[in-house]
């Protein structure tokens, strides 16, 4: 399967061996085909352009989502929703989205144990409905013995350099803060992942040095953790990136960053906290 049809895109896949194992469509058998047609809000594949109209008319998926909303931009015209992939109501989706991310995911994706985890999806939204841009899974915290923050991550490459990554990732630290467990995503990461990882750790640990300043309070590794949600191993990671030098006195190990670091340290991004409503479901 050389592309992935999505209403007006056309997606070049990217690991052709899973065609047959994932493809649960009436033509797996032929030989020529070289299209799949999937509909952007219920994520089933069809196999021609008219199947998939003739879907899109009645898709219950159009303006549902079997999950909670939890955050909306309305100047930019998304939401996300967090679905409980424990509940049998969001097996049927939560395993399209894996089967989906398969294609672009190659390390990772399971189909087997999507129950431990709840999938954060993003869709921008129109008169036409929810059309699927990305998601992001966490396990949950209190059910398995872990402190990762974020399992996988994937956006479409219709969506890509639009920010929605990196607005993914950034939602997952928050959910950390309002949990108070720091986290961290879960390892190996990519070598892409990896930077991308590297520059919003960066961006965070900015973040949590304005807040800490404006409060106050010292800059310590645990604080710093605490207030990014980030774990003190990635904070060290941020923390040499900057630059930064620790230094001891009277009321313990402190903080100095390079003149002029501190004038960046303001909260950006698209993320507006303000928006976000969301309690853990554990």
């Amino acid at each position: 399967m050389k592309r992935k049809r999505l209403d007006g895109f056309t997606i070049k896949t990217l690991f052709r061996e899973y065609m047959v194992e994932y493809l649960h469509c009436g033509f797996v058998g032929k030989e020529d085909f070289t299209d799949v047609f999937m509909c952007e809000a219920c994520l089933s594949w069809l196999s021609s352009a008219r199947e998939l109209r003739e879907h899109m008319e009645v898709c219950p998926y159009r303006f549902w989502v079997p999950g909670d909303e939890i955050y909306r931009c309305r100047r930019r015209r998304f939401v996300v929703f967090e679905i409980d992939g424990r509940k049998m109501a969001s097996v049927p989706y939560t395993r399209r989205i894996a089967r989906l991310a398969k294609h672009f995911i190659e390390e990772k994706t399971t189909l087997d144990d999507l129950h431990f985890f709840a999938i954060v999806v993003l869709f921008e939204v129109d008169d036409y409905g929810y059309h699927f841009v990305g998601y992001f899974s966490k396990e949950w915290r209190k059910s398995v013995a872990c402190n990762n923050s974020l399992s996988c991550v994937m956006v479409l490459p219709p969506y890509r350099n639009k920010g929605y990554g990196a607005f993914l990732i950034k939602i997952s630290y928050e959910m950390g803060r309002i949990e108070g467990i720091p986290g961290s995503p879960e390892r190996p990461l990519s070598a892409a992942g990896k930077k991308v990882f590297i520059r919003i750790w960066r961006e965070e640990i900015l973040q949590a040095i304005f807040s800490l300043n404006e409060e106050g309070l010292p800059l310590t590794m645990n604080l710093l953790s605490w207030e990014s949600g980030m774990a003190v191993e990635d904070v060290a990671v941020a923390l040499h990136r900057l630059n930064a030098v620790f230094f001891v006195n009277k009321h313990g190990p402190l903080l100095h960053l390079p003149s002029g670091t501190k004038a960046f340290a303001k909260r950006r991004g698209m993320l507006n906290i303000k928006s976000l409503i969301w309690t853990s479901l554990h």
